[in-house]
């Protein structure tokens, strides 16, 4: 099973939105995680509206920290931050990073989770096909 981890500020958005995608697309082939830098300590209800939309219910999600999260079990972490891109340490040579500029909605419209979950959706997609070639 390949494990991923999805990091971005607040695990309140983004990150939640890639785990939710990563799990239900991914079933049985990946088991994703998410994780914040400075965790907001809840999932905003757009994000969980938002994926409900799409047909995932990710309301059981918790927001994390990432100091919680144990690197050395990740084979993938992928940043959706920016200006995280070189702050995360990875562990072991192994684990692969991959980055995604993603726009941070918190504080916006319905509107733009809308245009961001749709952007994840897309980017979780991708990396699945590209593990999936790798393994």
């Amino acid at each position: 099973m390949v494990r991923v981890l999805f990091v971005c500020i607040g695990n309140s958005c983004r990150s939640p939105m890639a785990e939710g995608f990563a799990n239900y697309y991914g079933k049985g082939f990946l088991v994703a995680s998410s994780a914040g830098v400075r965790p907001a300590n809840i999932i905003m209800s757009q994000t969980i509206e938002a994926m409900r939309e799409k047909g995932i219910d990710i309301s059981a999600q918790t927001s994390k920290g990432l100091a919680g999260v144990d690197l050395k079990w990740m084979d993938w972490v992928v940043v959706l931050e920016g200006s995280l891109t070189k702050t995360i340490r990875l562990p072991s040579p192994r684990t692969r990073q991959v980055n995604w500029l993603i726009l941070d909605p918190i504080g916006q419209p319905m509107e733009v989770y809308r245009r961001v979950r749709d952007q994840i959706e897309l980017s979780v997609l991708d990396l699945i096909d590209d593990i999936r070639k790798e393994s």
